[in-house]
């Protein structure tokens, strides 16, 4: 079976993106958690344990990791460039985010060997900018909007834009087509986005309260 059209399109955008956000959410949450402990934790096996993992750790930590690469599978191979490209943005927000994490831990542990979160910090800061700046330098528009339409006609490239990772087209693309992008155009592939993102958050943040764990600040 061929996931060409454009329902599937707007699914695979919706899905990828609560998926990706109720996963990083869950990371995100379980990461603060470790740095609370101290950095480390463990849970199971023969040994006795010195710091053992609250189990919204243990248990949400291991599913995030698998559902986050689930999710850029999902946006690349159903969405295909409709809407903003989690393929784009996966990479920066899991580094950036957990990067500001350990900064905020970091900084507020400062003065109890904290300064190693801080390190971490800034470079999982770096990672993730890196590539981020070179999407914006390639195709800026491109980050926000997508590629495509759900119909998979494509948008007329901005001036002076370069290709970017995102704007790769799939074989047995049926409609081709050069499509000036509408304010209606612009306003599904945000409103999708903010919808969906928001959704994930939220249920990750349920899901680990469910836990014993706490929810994001």
């Amino acid at each position: 079976m061929r996931f060409t059209g454009p329902l599937w399109r707007v699914t695979g955008s919706i899905v990828s993106w609560a998926l990706f956000t109720f996963c990083f959410t869950l990371l995100l949450l379980g990461a603060i958690t470790v740095m609370g402990l101290g950095g480390y934790c463990a849970s199971g096996g023969p040994y006795v344990i010195e710091t053992e993992c609250p189990e919204a750790v243990a248990v949400t930590m291991p599913l995030s990791i698998f559902g986050g690469l689930l999710a850029v599978a999902i946006g690349v191979f159903l969405a295909r460039g409709f809407g903003v490209p989690l393929v784009q943005w996966a990479w920066p927000i899991l580094f950036v985010g957990l990067g500001a994490g350990f900064l905020f831990v970091g900084i507020l542990a400062f003065a109890f060997g904290g300064i190693m979160f801080v390190i971490i910090g800034v470079v999982f800061v770096v990672m993730g900018l890196v590539p981020l700046v070179i999407g914006l330098r390639a195709d800026a528009r491109e980050l926000f909007l997508g590629a495509t339409d759900a119909r998979d006609v494509a948008f007329v490239r901005a001036p002076d834009a370069r290709r970017s990772f995102s704007s790769f087209r799939f074989r047995g693309s049926t409609l081709e087509g050069e499509l000036v992008p509408s304010p209606a155009n612009w306003l599904t592939s945000i409103l999708l986005f903010l919808v969906s993102a928001g959704a994930g958050v939220w249920l990750g943040n349920l899901l680990f309260a469910s836990f014993g764990g706490g929810p994001a600040a």
